[in-house]
């Protein structure tokens, strides 16, 4: 069996996906779940290098099985990137990436929180544009911490509904913000985040 590091290695020779995680992300780990490979990923405008194990100072870890890796370099194995086939990329990502993003300190401390108003039980959908149904999971936040959970769990105080799309425009976002980690920064990302949230929840 290939290894995730080979794998991703010929995946992202194609530069349509180094221009579709562009600003999503500048150093990842990936930890493979099912047979302990890391591996730390940089993109770097132009190109993406991969390194064995993990390095020291990435911006977070996302664990991912061997299946969502084979997936995602089959559903870019063309060069190109569809509705559907970006929609199936940020599915395999989709919880993961959340984990690891509201696990910033920031997002625990009330400051954030108060200002972009952020509900303490939230229900996420990622829609698909095919006969697929939706990706989902709970946002729960409780003893001074998020806990993300696959699946729709409680009742919600929001909802949202994103197409990819719109949830990799929130992701460079986040990290543009999570990236300078200054006060104005994360104040600018709230105010965006109360605009941005009208149109796709409820």
């Amino acid at each position: 069996m290939p290894s995730a590091l080979s794998i991703w290695q010929q995946l992202f020779q194609t530069q349509a996906l180094v221009q579709y995680f562009e600003g999503v992300f500048s150093r990842i780990g990936v930890e493979v779940t099912d047979t302990g490979e890391t591996l730390t990923v940089r993109h770097e405008g132009a190109t993406v290098s991969f390194h064995p194990g993990l390095q020291t100072g990435v911006d977070f870890i996302v664990p991912l099985s061997s299946e969502q890796i084979d997936l995602l370099a089959h559903y870019t194995e063309d060069g190109r990137i569809d509705a559907q086939e970006s929609w199936r990329i940020v599915r395999a990502m989709f919880t993961p990436m959340t984990q690891a993003t509201l696990a910033h300190p920031v997002f625990a401390g009330r400051t954030l929180r108060r200002i972009a108003g952020a509900e303490d039980l939230i229900h996420v959908r990622l829609l698909s544009p095919g006969p697929e149904p939706a990706a989902e999971h709970t946002l729960a936040y409780t003893a001074g911490q998020w806990i993300v959970t696959p699946g729709l769990l409680g009742k919600p105080m929001r909802t949202y509904s994103l197409t990819p799309e719109q949830a990799l425009d929130y992701q460079r976002r986040v990290y543009s913000a999570m990236q300078k980690d200054s006060a104005i920064g994360w104040t600018r990302f709230a105010a965006w985040y109360r605009r941005w949230r009208v149109n796709v929840s409820a």
